[in-house]
């Protein structure tokens, strides 16, 4: 099938992986305007750089690797953005329904799971269609990468809220946070979403699309046999 017949997901991916990382580099920097003491911080040597290393490594991918040239790359890239806006969204009920809006409740475990299960539900149904195990893997990379992103971006206003705007944090006992102390809790919250966009999105969404895949590829060996 000839590359022209695909939508052009590629596009969209591309350059919602560009406008995601703009928007976590304008969080951090300005975060680092607001609170200079966050440079100081003990963790500010390791945060930082893994922070850029995060960003440079979702450019790249984005630049060189959201090329369809055949039905499998069309596949990956369109069940890796879907689902990884799931995932994402998954993340944010977490962020916020479970440490903001009800913290004592169990939507935050029960989100944490869905968002953990979902990257190896999308690799078992991408390998599922093309047969292949790698499709699982390259789909919970992509799936890694948005929902890494939103994720950064929900944990960075969850920062904000505590700092801000603490009487949102219902049946928490967090007194408003100013100077060295909210460059502290911005600066925690951060790391936490550079987590997401390393450890959480990109590397274990790929392990866990990687195991997802092992399963697709056995529904796709045992439909090709029934089909026989």
């Amino acid at each position: 099938m000839p590359t022209s017949a695909f939508p052009p997901i590629h596009e969209a991916l591309r350059k919602g992986i560009l406008a995601g990382a703009g928007v976590c580099v304008v969080t951090v920097a300005y975060s680092i305007l607001r609170y200079p003491g966050i440079l100081g911080l003990p963790a500010a040597p390791r945060f930082l750089p893994l922070f850029l290393i995060a960003i440079f490594w979702y450019l790249f991918a984005a630049a060189r690797w959201t090329h369809v040239t055949n039905s499998e790359d069309f596949v990956v890239l369109h069940y890796g953005a879907r689902w990884g806006v799931v995932i994402g969204l998954a993340w944010i009920v977490e962020m916020f329904a479970g440490d903001v809006l009800m913290p004592h409740s169990p939507i935050g475990l029960l989100a944490t799971i869905l968002a953990a299960t979902l990257p190896a539900v999308a690799g078992a149904t991408g390998a599922a269609v093309t047969g292949q195990t790698w499709t699982g893997a390259r789909i919970g990379f992509w799936s890694g990468v948005v929902s890494g992103l939103i994720a950064f971006a929900g944990v960075a206003a969850v920062g904000y809220l505590v700092v801000d705007f603490p009487e949102f944090l219902q049946g928490q006992d967090i007194s408003p946070a100013a100077g060295d102390s909210a460059a502290y809790n911005i600066e925690e919250y951060l790391a936490t979403g550079v987590s997401h966009l390393l450890l959480v999105g990109a590397l274990f969404c790929s392990a866990a699309g990687a195991f997802g895949g092992l399963f697709g590829r056995l529904i796709r060996g045992q439909q090709a046999t029934l089909s026989h």
